[in-house]
């Protein structure tokens, strides 16, 4: 209920207290304004629709380590957005007022960011390269992923009551379009130059990895995470349950249809096999060389990218495995191998995954038992690779050969 008074000036002022406790005032030489004021307020109070307007004077960082604290999330999600804000947001907004943003200032902000380059490139950090036009620009999804931080965190303070905002200056921009990729993978001889080059490098062990990787399609953290007493060493199948991640050993995978029972060839079955010996049932079946969980940085940098650089179609070895006082010529194909033909493309590790995928449409497995395998959670995601199915494209050709076939006069025109 708003309290007008008279005040010792012979003005009418109107008091009325807010839902967070604190009172505003209006002040008019007529009773009605104030008033008017005052039932207009309560009305909106009533509503939600009030806010104080130095409730969007906080600063863009203030709110952002207000939401941090109060928001429950995965460990690796908030450690990627904790990254992303630091790297891009907090030096571009941090100091900004949350009610200072306009969209015109987001959208100049995210032109800046498709001409910033990349933090990191093929596992280097930037000053590593002479070149800056080496690096790559921020991927289109990169720049999603950094709008859609900072309007999370303007959505949050709409859904105050009251508001500190009114207005989203992040929610409706025009972005960079994500482009469709086209999916790669290892060819079979790609792959057999690389299980022969991480046995050379590094040992079974890895060789024994990368062939889970290549086969089943398992995630990169749900093989580092893969327990002795998940593998169902008589029916030759293993069920995803631990997950590693950078943050450490999370007992659940990505969703839903991540967690999954899938086969084992025999072959990599047996090589895991010989990892267990004299170990207990429940250890990692993948260790690192320290024994703890193996670290994706680790493995990417100095397991898989040395292997990928060495791996030759010949079955040479490469000038990274020369030894002391070995020579060889440079591009050509020896005992030591330097002609770049005989390489292989360089992917990352999650190209095990893709691989898996392909081969198997490839094979003709139906594209719903791929999913089962691969975990993915949506059906879009599978088709992705129905291109590769033997079949994909039988019914245009056999139309294109009718069409070839027909009589002339009844050939369309």
């Amino acid at each position: 209920m708003a309290y007008i008074r008279r005040i010792p000036s012979g003005l009418y002022q109107a008091t009325v207290r807010l839902p967070n406790g604190k009172r505003r005032t209006k002040t008019n030489r007529l009773k009605s304004v104030v008033d008017k004021w005052a039932r207009d307020l309560e009305a909106k109070i009533a509503q939600g629709d009030t806010r104080d307007p130095r409730a969007g004077q906080i600063k863009v960082a203030d709110w952002h380590a207000r939401v941090v604290e109060a928001r429950v999330v995965e460990a690796p999600t908030k450690a990627k957005n904790a990254s992303l804000w630091k790297t891009h947001c907090l030096p571009q907004w941090g100091d900004w007022p949350m009610a200072a943003v306009q969209r015109v200032d987001a959208q100049r902000w995210v032109g800046q960011l498709q001409e910033t380059r990349r933090a990191r490139h093929q596992g280097k950090p930037a000053d590593f390269f002479d070149d800056p036009d080496e690096i790559p620009t921020l991927a289109a999804s990169t720049i999603h992923d950094i709008v859609y931080l900072m309007s999370t965190l303007y959505r949050a303070a709409m859904k105050e009551h009251p508001p500190l905002v009114v207005a989203n200056p992040f929610g409706d921009l025009d972005l960079p379009r994500k482009n469709a990729t086209q999916v790669e993978f290892y060819e079979r001889t790609e792959a057999e130059a690389l299980y022969a080059a991480v046995e050379r490098l590094h040992g079974p062990k890895w060789r024994t990895l990368v062939e889970l990787g290549m086969d089943v399609g398992l995630r990169p953290g749900e093989a580092y995470g893969l327990h002795g007493h998940r593998v169902d060493w008589i029916r030759g199948l293993l069920s995803v349950v631990e997950v590693a991640t950078r943050q450490g050993l999370r007992e659940y995978p990505k969703s839903m249809k991540s967690n999954r029972t899938v086969p084992i060839p025999a072959k990599t079955l047996e090589g895991m096999s010989r990892l267990m010996v004299g170990r207990p049932r429940t250890a990692l079946v993948f260790t690192a060389p320290d024994g703890g969980v193996v670290d994706d940085g680790n493995f990417r940098d100095r397991i898989w990218y040395p292997a990928v650089e060495a791996a030759r179609l010949c079955g040479n070895r490469s000038p990274l495995e020369a030894g002391d006082g070995e020579t060889f010529a440079a591009g050509e194909c020896g005992v030591i191998c330097d002609t770049p033909a005989h390489g292989i493309r360089r992917f990352p590790p999650r190209i095990m995954r893709h691989t898996a995928a392909s081969w198997l449409v490839q094979a003709g497995v139906p594209l719903y038992d791929v999913q089962g395998l691969l975990g993915h959670e949506s059906f879009a995601t599978t088709t992705r690779y129905s291109h590769l199915a033997p079949d994909a494209h039988d019914k245009v050709i056999a139309a294109w050969r009718r069409r070839g076939e027909m009589p002339a006069e009844r050939q369309p025109g």
